[in-house]
């Protein structure tokens, strides 16, 4: 998504209100899967300065993913502020402008990998799956023996339970 800031490099005016709807159907990060549930909105305000161009707003998404635990469908509201500077200089590390507008889609997606949790849980208290059955334990309980012991390691159990 591109925003045309002509009138603020040439001094026309001093700032610009953004509202702005964008849409993202998927992102990849840390081996998870976020979708999002509409489309995400960013608003805030851009402001010239002496280098460029200052963005300071937020951003709001509703993003799906799954728990690390259970693997149960996960539904969260992000609501990320920012402060982003935009640069005439392709040199600098960051973002630039380019013909006299700024592209935002690596904004968003950059404040949104740097928001999302890097195991997301459908709650503090998940119990996950069973490593044995890989049944749902908030859902139900299994009778599976899940102390198995490495047979590297079976002598150690006993090793405190000397008579």
């Amino acid at each position: 998504m591109k925003i045309d800031v002509q009138d603020l490099l040439t001094g026309k005016s001093e700032s610009k209100i953004v509202s702005e709807d964008f849409n993202l159907k998927t992102l990849d990060f840390n081996n998870n899967e976020y979708s999002f549930e509409g489309p995400i909105h960013i608003e805030g305000t851009l402001n010239k300065n002496e280098d460029g161009i200052f963005f300071k707003g937020n951003i709001f998404a509703k993003v799906k993913t799954v728990c690390s635990r259970c693997l149960d469908e996960v539904v969260k509201d992000l609501n990320i502020d920012f402060e982003e500077e935009f640069n005439k200089s392709q040199d600098e590390l960051g973002y630039t402008i380019n013909d006299n507008k700024i592209d935002i889609t690596k904004l968003i997606e950059d404040n949104i990998f740097l928001n999302v949790p890097l195991k997301t849980l459908c709650s503090e208290s998940c119990k996950g799956l069973c490593p044995v059955c890989g049944t749902n334990l908030n859902k139900s309980t299994c009778s599976c023996d899940t102390q198995i012991i490495d047979p590297r390691l079976e002598k150690l159990k006993n090793f405190f339970n000397r008579d």
